[in-house]
């Protein structure tokens, strides 16, 4: 049988810096450094909540809208 040697010494274990992967952003209301699946941010207390442009967009998109039926409704029953 093969003899393993498992003697390992201090100095050969590197220490974990962390994973270079890691992208961090600015919280928009402290502008503090926060890891990007933060949902809460550690400096400030304040909910960091991401938002999907589309979703902005959409609901602009329906406002613009609700306020066109209204002014349509709001003409038929002046005139």
């Amino acid at each position: 049988m093969m003899s393993i040697d498992l003697d390992f010494e201090d100095d050969e274990w590197i220490e974990d810096e962390g994973d270079e992967d890691d992208v961090y952003l600015s919280c928009p209301f402290c502008h503090e450094d926060v890891h990007e699946d933060t949902q809460q941010c550690p400096s400030c207390g304040d909910w960091i909540i991401p938002v999907d442009p589309r979703q902005r967009t959409q609901k602009i998109i329906w406002a613009i809208a609700a306020m066109l039926i209204i002014a349509s409704m709001f003409m038929f029953v002046v005139f």
